[in-house]
């Protein structure tokens, strides 16, 4: 009988441990891409991971500021070319729309002074969009959790830029 209760006391704290648990947080994503293939492959990137949800999807920097405004996405997916409305200050638009919400950087050919621009309004992340499958879910790990996140394959073209603009830059102590 004694072994009978125990079990059964065992069975209820265990399965009563979730009343101190607090819901797992899900991370929500805007996609603004002017691309419908693009915007469905970041999409799919995203369907099989636990915790994210895309709960938008904007083809214009207008309709991005619109989506970013309405749905506080906690990242937005932001394809670079969408920008060229606003400039890279669009990235400075959302963030102010919402100072919740990251942007990573999807990129096709985009030259590393356009991507670098992007970094210096508030982008925090950027993914070649042929890596899309294969790093999105890595980037958004990183990035929702606090983290910066960049290509492997885009960070030494960026240090060199950086580094080339910096040079002609006098550091004052």
């Amino acid at each position: 009988m004694r072994v009978r209760v125990v079990v059964l006391l065992i069975l209820i704290v265990g399965s009563l441990a979730w009343v101190g648990q607090r819901p797992h947080q899900v991370v929500t994503i805007l996609v603004a891409d002017p691309d419908k293939a693009s915007r469905a492959a970041a999409a799919r990137a995203v369907q099989p991971l636990r915790g994210m949800k895309v709960v938008g999807e904007a083809r214009t920097g207008l309709e991005a500021v619109s989506a970013v405004s309405r749905l506080k996405p906690r990242v937005v997916l932001l394809d670079l070319n969408l920008s060229s409305e606003f400039g890279a200050t669009l990235i400075s638009i959302l963030r102010r729309k919402s100072s919740r919400s990251r942007v990573i950087l999807l990129v096709g050919r985009a030259t590393e002074s356009r991507i670098l621009e992007a970094l210096s309004h508030g982008a925090v992340g950027c993914v070649n969009k042929k890596d899309v499958p294969r790093f999105l879910p890595e980037a958004l790990e990183a990035v929702s959790s606090g983290e910066a996140w960049m290509s492997r394959r885009l960070i030494p073209k960026i240090m060199d830029k950086l580094a080339a603009f910096t040079a002609g830059v006098e550091i004052l102590e």
